[in-house]
This record gives structure tokens, C-alpha cells and sequence, in this order.
């Protein structure tokens, strides 16, 4: 694979990580036409976060720094939707944004076909497209190593957490051994897959999952999981301290 590429862009307000998979449903025409080239000419697409801060342009909004490459994987149409599953690879790094040869329009409850729409620009752009894309630079995995001591601890303090939030918020009793071995079968031995697995799951904030993405080391990785975590036992005390002054008034 070149360093660097041009792919299209899939635009949505929260990324993907590489080695996690996510299911998603299309029905606008630009991305049914990102769908089409991308089977047509078997190639991957960038699942990419916008960015809040930046405008949108033609009114669309625009991509962050930081990326993942994706397969396409059990496409299927239902309706007029087409459902497929995103297969997270590679990060990548936007260079420069290409936009879309239209402007955002809108469609109301029907949309046109993207024949429709390409007709609209086809002459005046004939290379051009209804999706964003980009020209990017692949970024290589993190780099180093992970004490499995440090792993083990995280997964146990992960599970404990989880063991709180059902306690509190669901009045289930799940023991703690049970949510731990849970993690363990799922997450041990620790290896790069685990990591942005956990990170997938663990990391809420649009601004720790863009950094995660833009991350150099695995410890600079590890470091962002461990404090989402310890943000997150915060607000469990917080709450918990709440409810207890409630009780005790």
C-alpha cells in the first residue's frame, strides 16, 4: 500500500478505531455512490469524525485530522437503505480535504438517484463526486510495549467500574469475578487488537477518540484509556456521593 493515497470519505460524528467493526446504514445518495465506486473498484474508504470547530463547507461538515481505514464487508440492501459492515484497518492522516462537487441540498423525505444528481455537476466536473475525499498519509500502529501487569490491572478496574454502573443505574448484581473473567477471556493476552478494542469501548469523548487516533506510542494510548477510566469512577462517586446526601436528608 502507498504511504500515501486518495480514498473517499465517511463522515460521522463519532470515529471508528482499526480492528473494530461496526455496522452502519446508508441512504443518502452521496454515500450510496461512495458505496458503489468503492465495491466496483474493490477499494477501502476513511471512516473519519467531523470536526466541530472547523466550518462546514458547501454545507458539509468536515473531516478531522485522524482516520481509519475501512473495508466493506455483508452489504445487503433493505428498501432503499443499504446496510454493510465497516471493518476498521489502518489510521490515516488527512493531507487535504477534496469536497464534494455539489453543495448540500435538501431532499426532504425523497431523495434523488445519484444519476440524478451526478447529471448536475458531470460537465463542468467530470472527475467529481457527491462524497468528500481526501488525500492522506497511512500512519503506522503504535509503537512499544505494555507490562501485562498493567494490562491485567486496567481490565480489573475496568470490570469493577462495570460491576458499579450496573449496581447503580440497572439494580443488577453482576459479581465482580464474573465481569472480570469476561474481560479476561475477551482481552487476554494482551496484544494491539485488545487495545483499540478497549479503547473503542472505553473512550466517550470525541476529543480522547481523535487523540487516541493521532496517538504515537502505545503508553501515550494507554495513558488516554486509563484516564477516561479514572473520569469515569469520578462521576460514579460524584453521583453516588449525591444519592447518599439525598438518603441521609
Amino acid at each position: 500500500m502507498p504511504e500515501t493515497q486518495t480514498i473517499p470519505l465517511f463522515v460521522l460524528p463519532s470515529g471508528i478505531f482499526p480492528k473494530v467493526s461496526e455496522p452502519l446504514r446508508v441512504f443518502e445518495p452521496r454515500y450510496k455512490q461512495m458505496l458503489d465506486d468503492c465495491t466496483i473498484d474493490e477499494r477501502p474508504f476513511g471512516y473519519i469524525s467531523h470536526n466541530p470547530d472547523l466550518e462546514s463547507i458547501g454545507g458539509w461538515s468536515q473531516p478531522s485530522a485522524f482516520g481509519v481505514l475501512c473495508t466493506v464487508d455483508d452489504m445487503q440492501e433493505q428498501g432503499t437503505n443499504i446496510m454493510f459492515t465497516a471493518k476498521g484497518t489502518q489510521r490515516f492522516e488527512i493531507i487535504e480535504v477534496i469536497q464534494s462537487a455539489l453543495p448540500s441540498m435538501p431532499f426532504g423525505d425523497i431523495y434523488p438517484t445519484v444519476d440524478d444528481l451526478v447529471e448536475q455537476y458531470v460537465e463542468e466536473d467530470p472527475e467529481g463526486k457527491l462524497y468528500l475525499r481526501a488525500k492522506v498519509r497511512f500512519v503506522d500502529d503504535v509503537e512499544g510495549e505494555l507490562p501485562a501487569e498493567e494490562w491485567a490491572t486496567f481490565l480489573h478496574d475496568w470490570a469493577n467500574h462495570i460491576v458499579d454502573v450496573n449496581a447503580m443505574f440497572r439494580n443488577e448484581n453482576v459479581e465482580l469475578e464474573q465481569m472480570l473473567l469476561v474481560l479476561e477471556e475477551e482481552f487476554l493476552p494482551y496484544d494491539t487488537d485488545s487495545l483499540w478494542q478497549v479503547a473503542n469501548a472505553v473512550l466517550d469523548k470525541q476529543e480522547d477518540r481523535d487523540a487516541a487516533l493521532g496517538s504515537t506510542s502505545l503508553q501515550e494510548l494507554f495513558t488516554l484509556l486509563q484516564r477516561a477510566l479514572g473520569e469515569k469512577n469520578a462521576q460514579l462517586n460524584f453521583i453516588r456521593a449525591l444519592s447518599d446526601a439525598e438518603d441521609g436528608s
